[in-house]
């Protein structure tokens, strides 16, 4: 008889105060944990940025060592996009600024593998509108466009390397690439052709975080506020969310 009601206690499983303690255990775990694997991740996308940049610092100057080439950098944003072609060349800044961009150049003459991909800020990896898109001729150092055409391809959501002539008057937050204040206060030089990787809809805490391992802490900016020195740049986030800039070089 002894032994039969010791069968039945221990069938009964867990009283509802332990079920409670164990749920309580396994919450105040996660609560110690998750937090902990954002920050990994965040670190391993900041790592992937900084590599990126350093293979595509090596890729600009294989390009540059090019036979037949010019030595310097062709312009993918504002003034100065070199192309070929009545129509294309006839068409606006905005337009060919939008449609063109310097992975096209590096991806072409093989100083690029593969199409960039990074974890950090936007996962739009495609152009938006119609038509074809640009294709960069080395031998004729220019964009072009077959058939002849005004382009309708727009790159500027889309993680992306561009180039384009500094402008030292603006502050590097708002330059939207064409200024940089490396060291801290010197603006670059208004001659120059500046190249830098564009990290669309980027999360405002990974734009703080890569400056802060970017640029040094001497350069890090206030969370939360507009990044205005060393090789990375944004403006405040908005939503959440702001557009950055890296530096790669200027020529």
């Amino acid at each position: 008889m002894k032994n039969h009601l010791n069968k039945i206690r221990q069938s009964k499983g867990y009283s509802l105060l332990e079920l409670v303690l164990v749920i309580a255990i396994v919450a105040v775990m996660v609560g110690l944990l998750l937090p902990k694997g954002f920050d990994a991740l965040r670190t391993a996308r900041v790592q992937q940025v900084a590599k990126t940049v350093d293979a595509l610092k090596t890729a600009i100057v294989d390009y540059l060592a090019l036979a037949g080439g010019n030595g310097s950098l062709p312009r993918t944003e504002g003034t100065g996009v070199p192309t070929s072609g009545a129509a294309l060349t006839g068409a606006t800044d905005a337009a060919k600024g939008n449609a063109a961009r310097l992975d096209t150049v590096l991806l072409a003459t093989g100083r690029l593998e593969r199409p960039l991909s990074l974890r950090m800020g936007t996962q739009s990896y495609a152009s938006a509108g119609s038509g074809n898109e640009i294709t960069w001729n080395q031998a004729l150092l220019a964009f072009v466009m077959t058939p002849d055409s005004v382009p309708q391809r727009n790159w500027s959501g889309v993680t992306r390397i561009e180039a384009r002539t500094a402008n030292p008057a603006l502050a590097p937050s708002v330059a939207l690439g064409a200024n940089f204040r490396l060291d801290g206060t010197s603006n670059l030089n208004a001659n120059s052709v500046v190249a830098y990787l564009v990290i669309p809809a980027c999360p405002a805490r990974d734009a703080y975080e890569l400056a802060v391992t970017m640029n040094g802490a001497q350069l890090a900016p206030v969370e939360g506020a507009a990044c205005d020195t060393g090789v990375v740049a944004f403006a405040a986030p908005a939503n959440g969310v702001t557009d950055v800039y890296v530096y790669i070089t200027a020529i």
